[in-house]
């Protein structure tokens, strides 16, 4: 879905508070699925447009939406509050509300409307929880394969990925912070890790010769699945400073329990005297047609943990490959890891916005599944564990900051590049939209005079004898 407005039909004025209940109760939906401040903003504002409002103003933050009628000077103006509620991302439901938008502007009822709104968001998801649970197993399966192709690794990551996350989903229902909740999730794969290397030390010959390392590299991918940092720039640039400021505090505290969880679980197994090797750089061992695997079951895992349908799935596992490409593409020409992947965001955003129009796909859902194989979850956690391993005063401490640092501008550059590859992609976009509207127009009006001919001919008066 795009900031662009299609011109509504209106027939009749409805009443202001069924609409603007149905307004609010749309962008509590889409704002709680991640869906950019400026996007949910011109979705909201397509409903109240449609029927015949306006004088509308709509203002929202992470957390509240409030939206006020202005109905003239000799009448008080209507203003509404409504707290953002959180809710597991469904990216069907999002693909409904699209549709349910655009049957709202052809001139459906608001009774009407307000009933579908109603079966959309109290519709079952399209399939069990447990599959959902398989995709965040799937997301840190796929990360590991692509430095990787050990099956006892990749299946290992799965496993330990799905656990965390059903750990993930009862510490969400007994309303555990989700600070505490990303810092246990990390420690607990840590572990995981440093088990399977400390089998791998004794011999076990299953667990030979495997890099702990990417176990936790893909439980970190896998826990920032979740985490907006593309919502946040997007809204910076938008102007939604304050949306922005909250979603980015959001990413900071994830990320510092992430960090926090992998240091502690460093110091625990220290203290008991468990070694984990860290291995600088495992990506030589895995050929190129791993990496293409790897980065297609993320992005396909990421669509299923969102419960997204077929035709979502598909594409943004497609545009995932095409972003990949053009990483592969530029890391092997020499470019910095910055560049690279700044570059096969911009990609990934163009794409996502040019497509989503013309497939009623959720554009910001497949653009956030297609941007998580570029996460750099190896930079993060090489530079965490140097600065671990070393004492304060080692010069060593300088390079694992520097690594650090260096994956927090990759993380940036990615959600940099993916903001202007939307703003590029919406002129595109504004085009098609266009151009359907013009091959739809000029089809009934060939229609008419079709339909039109018989009555005309049997007006006709007859000629003379």
């Amino acid at each position: 879905m795009t900031s662009t407005q299609r011109r509504p039909r209106v027939t009749t004025r409805v009443p202001s508070m069924p609409v603007l209940d149905l307004t609010m109760r749309v962008g509590d939906h889409l704002l709680a699925s991640g869906m950019s401040a400026n996007d949910v903003v011109v979705q909201m504002l397509r409903v109240t447009r449609a029927y015949g409002l306006s004088g509308v103003h709509v203002d929202l933050t992470y957390t509240s939406i409030s939206v006020t009628h202005h109905r003239g000077p000799t009448r008080q103006p209507l203003s509404i509050v409504r707290v953002v509620q959180p809710l597991a991302v469904n990216y069907t439901k999002v693909r409904d509300l699209d549709q349910l938008l655009a049957r709202i502007e052809d001139g459906l009822s608001i009774d009407r409307a307000t009933l579908e709104y109603e079966q959309i968001s109290l519709a079952r998801p399209p399939y069990p929880a447990w599959v959902a649970n398989l995709g965040s197993g799937g997301i840190a399966a796929g990360a590991s394969l692509t430095f990787s192709t050990s099956w006892v690794l990749v299946l290992i990551s799965f496993v330990a990925a799905a656990s965390m996350d059903r750990l993930m989903g009862v510490l969400n229902r007994k309303r555990v912070p989700p600070f505490f909740g990303q810092a246990l999730v990390a420690g607990a794969m840590t572990m995981v890790a440093a088990g399977v290397f400390q089998l791998g030390q004794r011999g076990w010959w299953l667990f030979e010769d495997l890099d702990p390392t990417l176990i936790v590299v893909g439980g970190i991918v896998m826990l920032l699945a979740g985490v907006m940092i593309v919502g946040a720039v997007q809204d910076a640039i938008d102007q939604f400073y304050v949306t922005a400021s909250a979603r980015m505090l959001e990413v900071v505290m994830r990320t510092a329990g992430i960090t926090a969880g992998i240091l502690v679980a460093l110091t625990i197994l220290e203290s008991q005297g468990f070694a984990f090797e860290i291995v600088n750089s495992p990506t030589s061992t895995a050929p190129l047609w791993a990496q293409y695997a790897g980065a297609g079951v993320i992005a396909l895992s990421f669509a299923v943990y969102c419960y997204a349908d077929i035709g979502t799935i598909a594409l943004t596992t497609s545009i995932s490959l095409v972003g990949w490409s053009v990483y592969v593409a530029l890391a092997s020409s020499n470019s910095s890891e910055i560049v690279a992947n700044t570059t096969a965001a911009l990609v990934v955003g163009f794409l996502a916005t040019v497509i989503t129009r013309s497939t009623n796909a959720p554009g910001f859902g497949m653009e956030s599944g297609a941007l998580l194989p570029l996460v750099p979850g190896l930079t993060l956690l090489n530079g965490l564990l140097k600065m671990m391993a070393q004492d304060p005063g080692n010069p060593a401490i300088v390079a694992g900051g520097r690594t650090l640092f260096v994956g927090i501008l990759v993380a940036l550059g990615i959600a940099a590049g993916a903001t202007l590859g939307t703003y590029l992609g919406r002129p595109v976009d504004e085009q098609v939209r266009r151009l359907r509207r013009r091959v739809k127009s000029a089809g009934r009006a060939v229609a008419r005079p079709d339909r039109a001919a018989p009555e005309a001919r049997d007006a006709e008066p007859s000629g003379p004898a």
